[in-house]
């Protein structure tokens, strides 16, 4: 088991479940929140440091101090504009090429991985601490067994999902059985569920609800993630069936979701996915 780790701790409550799980590991670890973007809510006993995104000297030195090697990224985090980011000066000339050039989030949190690389820390996954967070491959909830029918309308809309994911804007989409109808946008998954909810029309022929890896994600930082609030706007719609990606997706709550999808007679798929881009294909396991 891996010792002397940081918690960057964006948004969400991933950072606050795995800080506990941590700490029932007596594993040695620190947490840094970010100003303004951090939400989780930290035990007092834990080592919390309270920085502004743009502080990344300060952060290398705390880093350092500790005797830190390992760097874990949690939560969500958006692209900051250069106004509000307010970089120190060894910040600025680390990162103002990506800022600059209106790149993606996953190029802005590329470029934060290889700075903290070439520092001299390793950046790992949440995969390198434990699979407790993730579901393997398998049908949770009401349904045991697929028809042939839904197999092939999951295996077609999975392969449109991903080819969307390559305009890096989300990673969940909504679809009614043939094609996606509705996209997340920065505003996040919450607010795509919404979206369908007020719109009656498309609630009623919706299908399926699609979440998974981008499709040159680094499994290290932003995985997919889920939680009781999402899965709970979720089952007041029309959606038949809910698609993951076995182990990658990240899901808080286990229990408390298991039991509200089977109240509502809702069903998660977990699936493996494998893409082959010289063909613009996939593999779909069941």
């Amino acid at each position: 088991m891996l010792n002397d780790i940081a918690i960057i701790a964006a948004s969400g409550k991933l950072p606050q479940y795995v800080a506990n799980y941590l700490g029932k590991k007596k594993i040695r670890f620190i947490i840094i929140s970010i100003q303004g973007i951090t939400t989780a809510n930290f035990k007092k006993k834990y080592n919390l440091y309270s920085l502004r995104l743009g502080n990344g000297r300060k952060a290398i030195q705390i880093l350092k101090s500790n005797s830190i090697k390992n760097i874990i990224f949690l939560g969500g985090l958006k692209k900051p504009s250069l106004l509000s980011l307010k970089p120190d000066l060894w910040s600025l000339y680390k990162i103002f090429s990506v800022l600059f050039f209106n790149k993606t989030d996953d190029s802005v949190l590329r470029r934060v991985v290889s700075i903290f690389e070439n520092e001299g820390f390793n950046i790992i996954g949440l995969h390198s601490l434990t699979d407790v967070f993730f579901l393997k491959k398998g049908i949770y909830g009401s349904v045991d067994k697929l028809k042939k029918k839904d197999i092939q309308t999951i295996r077609k809309c999975v392969l449109k999902t991903i080819h969307w994911t390559k305009s890096d804007k989300g990673q969940s989409v909504i679809t009614n059985n043939k094609s996606l109808i509705l996209y997340e946008n920065e505003k996040g998954t919450d607010n795509l569920i919404k979206r369908l909810l007020k719109n009656k029309k498309l609630n009623e022929n919706s299908y399926l609800f699609i979440k998974i890896n981008k499709i040159h994600q680094d499994k290290r930082i932003d995985l997919p993630t889920i939680g009781y609030k999402t899965i709970n706007y979720l089952v007041k719609s029309n959606i038949k069936y809910i698609i993951l990606q076995a182990d990658s997706t990240i899901i808080l709550n286990k229990k408390k979701i298991f039991k509200l999808i089977k109240k509502f007679k809702k069903t998660i798929i977990s699936v493996n996915i494998n893409y082959f881009p010289h063909n613009n294909n996939c593999y779909i396991e069941f």
